[in-house]
Protein backbone atom coordinates (compact mmCIF):
# COMPACT_ATOMS: atom_id res chain seq x y z
CA UNK A 1 0.00 0.00 0.00
CA UNK A 2 1.50 3.38 -0.97
CA UNK A 3 2.13 5.96 1.70
CA UNK A 4 0.34 9.24 1.20
CA UNK A 5 2.17 12.26 2.57
CA UNK A 6 0.02 14.91 4.26
CA UNK A 7 1.01 18.43 5.30
CA UNK A 8 -0.94 19.86 8.27
CA UNK A 9 -1.42 23.62 8.63
CA UNK A 10 -3.00 25.01 11.81
CA UNK A 11 -1.86 27.77 14.14
CA UNK A 12 -2.69 25.80 17.29
CA UNK A 13 -0.01 23.30 18.28
CA UNK A 14 -2.41 21.04 20.16
CA UNK A 15 -4.62 20.75 17.07
CA UNK A 16 -1.63 19.96 14.83
CA UNK A 17 -0.37 17.30 17.26
CA UNK A 18 -3.83 15.75 17.57
CA UNK A 19 -4.29 15.68 13.80
CA UNK A 20 -0.81 14.17 13.36
CA UNK A 21 -1.60 11.35 15.80
CA UNK A 22 -4.95 10.64 14.20
CA UNK A 23 -3.67 10.72 10.61
CA UNK A 24 -0.58 8.63 11.29
CA UNK A 25 -2.77 5.97 12.92
CA UNK A 26 -4.37 5.50 9.48
CA UNK A 27 -2.59 2.82 7.44
CA UNK A 28 -0.83 4.30 4.44
CA UNK A 29 -0.82 7.90 5.63
CA UNK A 30 2.12 9.85 7.02
CA UNK A 31 2.41 13.47 8.08
CA UNK A 32 5.37 14.92 6.19
CA UNK A 33 5.28 18.31 7.93
CA UNK A 34 3.42 20.93 9.91
CA UNK A 35 2.92 24.65 9.33
CA UNK A 36 1.60 27.41 11.59
CA UNK A 37 0.29 29.88 8.98
CA UNK A 38 -0.42 30.24 5.30
CA UNK A 39 3.02 31.54 4.36
CA UNK A 40 4.78 28.62 6.03
CA UNK A 41 2.27 26.23 4.44
CA UNK A 42 3.19 27.34 0.92
CA UNK A 43 6.91 27.17 1.71
CA UNK A 44 6.71 23.69 3.26
CA UNK A 45 4.41 22.35 0.55
CA UNK A 46 6.90 23.47 -2.09
CA UNK A 47 9.77 21.82 -0.20
CA UNK A 48 8.03 18.64 0.94
CA UNK A 49 5.75 17.92 -2.06
CA UNK A 50 2.86 16.40 -0.04
CA UNK A 51 0.09 14.35 -1.61
CA UNK A 52 -2.53 16.41 0.27
CA UNK A 53 -2.61 19.62 2.31
CA UNK A 54 -4.90 19.81 5.34
CA UNK A 55 -5.31 23.48 6.19
CA UNK A 56 -7.16 25.60 8.72
CA UNK A 57 -9.03 28.67 7.49
CA UNK A 58 -8.18 31.19 10.20
CA UNK A 59 -4.50 31.34 11.15
CA UNK A 60 -2.19 34.09 12.35
CA UNK A 61 -0.21 36.05 9.75
CA UNK A 62 -1.63 34.50 6.58
CA UNK A 63 -4.92 32.58 6.34
CA UNK A 64 -5.88 29.34 4.65
CA UNK A 65 -7.64 30.95 1.67
CA UNK A 66 -4.57 32.99 0.80
CA UNK A 67 -2.37 29.92 1.07
CA UNK A 68 -4.81 27.79 -0.95
CA UNK A 69 -4.78 30.38 -3.73
CA UNK A 70 -0.98 30.20 -3.93
CA UNK A 71 -0.86 26.42 -3.58
CA UNK A 72 -3.43 25.90 -6.33
CA UNK A 73 -1.36 28.12 -8.63
CA UNK A 74 1.95 26.28 -8.02
CA UNK A 75 0.70 22.74 -7.22
CA UNK A 76 -2.73 22.40 -8.87
CA UNK A 77 -2.81 18.60 -8.67
CA UNK A 78 -2.34 18.52 -4.87
CA UNK A 79 -5.72 18.36 -3.13
CA UNK A 80 -6.40 20.86 -0.36
CA UNK A 81 -8.86 20.01 2.43
CA UNK A 82 -9.88 22.85 4.73
CA UNK A 83 -10.70 21.96 8.35
CA UNK A 84 -12.25 24.90 10.18
CA UNK A 85 -14.40 26.17 13.02
CA UNK A 86 -15.83 28.80 10.67
CA UNK A 87 -17.57 26.74 7.98
CA UNK A 88 -20.29 28.70 6.24
CA UNK A 89 -21.77 28.50 2.77
CA UNK A 90 -19.90 31.70 1.89
CA UNK A 91 -16.55 30.34 3.08
CA UNK A 92 -17.14 27.06 1.27
CA UNK A 93 -17.89 28.91 -1.98
CA UNK A 94 -14.82 31.15 -1.60
CA UNK A 95 -12.63 28.16 -0.77
CA UNK A 96 -13.77 26.21 -3.82
CA UNK A 97 -13.01 29.22 -6.03
CA UNK A 98 -9.36 29.20 -4.91
CA UNK A 99 -8.86 25.45 -5.29
CA UNK A 100 -9.90 23.91 -1.97
CA UNK A 101 -11.51 20.59 -2.81
CA UNK A 102 -13.45 20.09 0.43
CA UNK A 103 -14.32 22.12 3.54
CA UNK A 104 -14.96 20.20 6.76
CA UNK A 105 -16.28 21.74 9.98
CA UNK A 106 -14.22 20.93 13.07
CA UNK A 107 -17.45 20.64 15.05
CA UNK A 108 -18.51 17.70 12.87
CA UNK A 109 -15.79 15.56 14.41
CA UNK A 110 -13.19 13.17 13.09
CA UNK A 111 -15.09 10.87 10.73
CA UNK A 112 -16.11 13.53 8.17
CA UNK A 113 -12.50 14.72 8.06
CA UNK A 114 -11.11 11.21 7.55
CA UNK A 115 -13.72 10.56 4.85
CA UNK A 116 -12.84 13.80 3.05
CA UNK A 117 -9.13 12.96 3.10
CA UNK A 118 -9.76 9.39 1.88
CA UNK A 119 -11.96 10.69 -0.94
CA UNK A 120 -9.49 13.33 -2.10
CA UNK A 121 -6.52 10.96 -1.97
CA UNK A 122 -8.47 8.37 -3.97
CA UNK A 123 -9.41 11.00 -6.57
CA UNK A 124 -5.83 12.25 -6.82
CA UNK A 125 -4.56 8.68 -7.31
CA UNK A 126 -6.95 8.21 -10.24
CA UNK A 127 -6.03 11.50 -11.96
CA UNK A 128 -3.38 11.30 -14.67
CA UNK A 129 -0.14 13.13 -13.91
CA UNK A 130 -0.23 16.41 -15.88
CA UNK A 131 3.39 15.79 -16.88
CA UNK A 132 2.57 12.43 -18.51
CA UNK A 133 1.45 12.32 -22.12
CA UNK A 134 -1.61 10.12 -22.64
CA UNK A 135 -1.14 8.90 -26.27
Amino acid sequence: MPNFRILIADDHEIVRKGLRSMLEAHAGWEVCGEAVDGTETVLKATQLQPDLVLIDFRMHQSDGLTAATQLNRIMPSVPIVMYTLYKTDELEAAAKLVGVRCVVAKEDGVQPLLSAIETELAKSRSRPDPGISMR
